[in-house]
């Protein structure tokens, strides 16, 4: 089987996001193809120090020249990557050279949702460098199969950016932001119109079992910011592996 390689690749690729997160918010030249470096003593990293997740144990967590502590985020955001890449294969599998596109374009907009999740956890913002052009390829993404009709996405874009506009208009701002509009907009265009309802509904309840328990043990007070994007990204990826089967589910108990 190809999980392995789809993990290996999905760790590689985390690797990139890991990087890509603080370069974007920094707003470094050569995002791309900039030499990759400690952000504490800015040492030009070689190889070595670059191997997905072993580089961070082989190290002891430490930057090897100067030897600050390293963010555990990076192994978290590297595991958890092939872990989505891996489900997203096996979800859309590839069992002809016709369903490659398929499954490339969700492993794309699941790096673009693993990116927006770390993103607004670290720095509390959003990204369009990123979630306006995963909404445009999300779009585009409508001419495959089993993806959204392009007017079932263009309801669920609809129905993303008006929930979340609604609650900015009614609080003034102070319940949602501007950048969770946009994250509603991708969720809109990679899931369509009915199941952007119920990955609304999960990020919420998603929200409220990890928000209680923050507030509890006053790591947060109440009115003080707590970012919606994770939860919006749980809700969202929830959705594409089971959100079928919780709709059908639901309209079973409607009837």
């Amino acid at each position: 089987m190809l999980t392995p390689i789809i993990f290996a690749l999905g760790i590689a690729f985390g690797s990139f996001l890991s990087m890509l997160i603080p370069r974007i918010r920094k707003s470094e030249s050569g995002i791309f193809l900039g030499r990759s470096h400690c952000i504490f003593c800015k040492k030009n990293l070689e190889a070595r120090d670059m191997v997905p997740v072993l580089s961070y144990f082989w190290n002891r967590a430490k930057c090897r020249f100067c030897n600050k502590k390293i963010s555990a985020l990076y192994p978290i955001i590297e595991i958890l990557t092939g872990i989505i890449f891996v489900l997203i294969y096996l979800k859309f599998p590839v069992a002809t050279l016709a369903q490659t596109p398929e499954t490339i374009f969700y492993l794309l907009i699941s790096l673009a949702l693993i990116f927006t999740f770390f993103y607004d956890l670290k720095y509390l913002e959003i990204s369009d460098l990123v979630l306006v052009p995963a909404i445009i390829l999300a779009l585009i993404g409508t001419l495959l199969p089993n993806t959204p009709s392009f007017t079932s996405a263009l309801l669920g874009v609809a129905i993303g950016i008006g929930f979340f506009l609604i609650q900015i208009i009614i609080s003034k701002g102070k319940w949602v932001g501007a950048g969770d509009i946009r994250i509603g907009a991708l969720m809109g265009a990679v899931l369509g119109w009915q199941l952007t309802l119920v990955a609304l509904v999960l990020s919420y309840l998603i929200g409220s079992v990890f928000s209680v328990p923050i507030l509890i043990t006053g790591k947060k007070q109440l009115g003080e910011k707590v970012p919606l994007g994770p939860f919006l990204v749980m809700g969202t990826f929830l959705t594409i592996f089971l959100g079928e089967k919780i709709l059908a589910w639901y309209l079973s108990l409607a009837i």
